[in-house]
């Protein structure tokens, strides 16, 4: 007993010093990044790779002060922020490697044009520079390659793997219900190529983006668009200085020897230091943070609705970098109702669906919150299946152009594994009671009464999906089918067909709240972002830091073969602890990852 008291009591002490630790290096934080800004300076954001909505709402350590990227949301605040800031000279992007969603390029276009006609010049410095890169920098005043680098301008592609035959080969093979035939994220794991219709949908996104994209540049740069494709089609790989004779890139430069020049703009007599002269994204947003104060005391609570939909914080797919969950959404939209500050909602949505049953349910959470407040949802770059569903809850639904929606439709899978018992020498015998105690199991397919049985509570939930977008839209029942049916849309599509009111950004959706809300829309509103951070206490009672298999997936580089298995592996345990081991999910059918 004696031991156990010194034990629990030298953890109590453990605890208590990491807990000051963490509250000194967090104060000498505090203090070093919100120091006093100069008084003239450029304000510099990096960009490459994927672009976050929001940054993670899990607590991070002192010591990781700038660990994490900024987030869409963070950079199209910088940027507006900047274009009122006096001390801030200019901006420059250091763009390099980009790929995220088509959406989201356009809404940093959208915010770097509008911070230009605030009066603000803009520079892009481009290194490693693909199809994305260029396209994000042609908004800008001026564009800099980097000496000695290279322009990689080989168009856009999507891509899509195929698991059926590899699984096969170890024995296992699912069955699926699929409503209907575009809902075709079942395809990896039932077909060894795409069908027409999944060849049809990739098709007219990429039309559409290769379209944008494109036309974006040649306008821009002022080079014809059918030179431009040219460029693509036929040079591919150029140099900073072949770009710069086909007008592409305006300078091209080393880049110390750009931040150089930057510096020296500033005086060459005042010998400036760097951090005197460039300030970096991260220490810009920690010296707002707090001085931003609205114009009134009223305020819109901005609920971001980020990545996978599941059931619990718990119930992460390998692979995902990021989900959203009941609890999550239930405690935000209560905090908004609660603040009466707060007179109405914008739902920020970048999801391409998830579990069935996780987003009815959140839709359930919105639908009474709308009777107290209003929401205005806003579609980042993608709000489909469970993601749409979720938006239906709504007064009223903004998407970007290229914003990837709808996908109205529900599948299951249902794995059975009798090849790869077989190979093994696995042997089975089962003792029931019922007819169909065993007809659901993963040991063997389901004949033809299970399988109808299958099709039909999954046509459940796809019935109860068409209702609710009916009943929101305000269409009928046939009108829905004929742009459901697990069809993708862009922005765009989706206004015309119905599903969405108007094109907008995350800006508008927040002055059509306003109005909603009868706020004074002349005046600037507060915003408060909701899921809130995980404070220190909470991230101690939860344990810290954690490790698992899942944690491990979200580690591997998205796209990657390894990535794939994972998720893979994964699927198959979560059909395994489902009943009759099948899962039914309202989730896009495919990953649009055009790069």
């Amino acid at each position: 007993m004696q031991k156990k008291k010194i034990g629990a009591g030298k953890i109590g002490c453990i605890v208590v010093v990491v807990v000051f630790l963490v509250m000194v290096i967090g104060i000498y934080r505090l203090f070093n990044d919100r120091k006093a800004l100069p008084e003239d300076f450029v304000l510099k954001i990096n960009l490459s790779g994927d672009i976050a909505e929001t940054t993670g709402t899990g607590f991070e350590l002192p010591f990781q002060s700038g660990s994490n990227e900024l987030s869409l949301q963070d950079i199209m605040f910088l940027l507006e922020r900047a274009g009122e800031d006096n001390r801030v000279r200019s901006v420059l992007l250091d763009i390099g490697g980009l790929q995220t969603a088509s959406a989201k390029i356009q809404q940093l276009q959208l915010a770097i044009e509008q911070a230009r006609k605030a009066g603000k010049t803009v520079n892009a410095f481009l290194r490693n520079a693909g199809d994305q890169d260029v396209w994000l920098a042609s908004a800008c005043d001026t564009i800099t390659a980097e000496r000695g680098n290279f322009l990689m301008l080989d168009g856009l592609k999507a891509e899509l793997l195929f698991y059926t035959g590899t699984l096969e080969k170890i024995g296992v093979s699912f069955q699926a219900a699929q409503w209907s035939a575009w809902k075709s994220a079942v395809e990896p794991y039932t077909r060894l190529d795409a069908s027409p219709e999944t060849r049809g949908q990739i098709a007219m996104m990429l039309d559409a983006v290769y379209d944008a994209y494109t036309g974006y540049v040649s306008e821009k740069r002022g080079i014809a668009r059918e030179t431009y494709e040219g460029v693509i089609d036929t040079m591919t790989v150029l140099t900073g200085e072949r770009a710069k004779k086909l007008n592409i890139v305006d300078e091209v430069s080393g880049h110390w020897e750009y931040l150089e020049k930057v510096r020296y703009s500033f005086g060459e007599d005042d010998e400036k230091e760097y951090d005197d002269v460039l300030v970096g994204g991260a220490r810009y947003k920690a010296a707002l943070a707090g001085g931003f104060v609205p114009e009134k005391k009223e305020s819109i609570a901005v609920i971001t609705a980020s990545g996978l939909i599941v059931r619990s914080s718990d119930d992460v797919m390998a692979g995902t970098e990021q989900s959203f969950d009941e609890e999550t959404l239930r405690s935000s939209v209560q905090a908004a109702l609660d603040d009466q500050s707060v007179k109405a909602i914008v739902l920020r949505i970048d999801s391409p669906g998830g579990d069935a049953l996780a987003s009815v349910n959140m839709l359930q959470i919105l639908d009474s919150a709308k009777v107290k407040k209003p929401i205005v949802a806003s579609m980042s770059s993608v709000a489909a299946s469970g993601g749409y569903m979720i938006a239906l809850a709504a007064d009223t639904v903004f998407a970007e152009p290229l914003s990837l929606t709808g996908s109205i439709g529900v599948y299951a899978l249902k794995p059975e594994i009798s090849k790869l018992q077989e190979k093994i020498g696995l042997k089975r015998e089962v003792f029931t009671r019922g007819d169909n105690a065993d007809a659901f199991t993963v040991f063997k397919p389901l004949d033809e009464a299970g399988f109808a049985k299958f099709m039909e509570t999954t046509g459940w939930i796809y019935n109860d999906f068409l209702s609710k977008v009916a009943r929101s839209r305000k269409m009928t029942r046939e009108e829905v089918e004929d742009v459901a049916g697990g069809r993708v849309w862009t922005g765009e599509m989706a206004v015309k067909n119905g599903l969405v009111d108007r094109i907008g950004g995350l800006k508008e959706a927040v002055s059509a709240a306003q109005r909603m809300a009868g706020m004074d829309s002349s005046a600037v509103p507060g915003l408060k972002f909701y899921p809130q951070p995980q404070g220190l206490m909470e991230y101690l009672m939860s344990g810290g830091p954690a490790f698992s298999s899942r944690s491990f997936g979200r580690a591997l580089p998205s796209g990657t073969l390894a990535d794939h298995s994972l998720r893979t592996l994964d699927l198959l345990l979560r059909l395994e602890q489902q009943p009759g081991g099948m899962y039914r999910m309202t989730m896009l059918p495919y990953e649009m990852a055009i790069e």
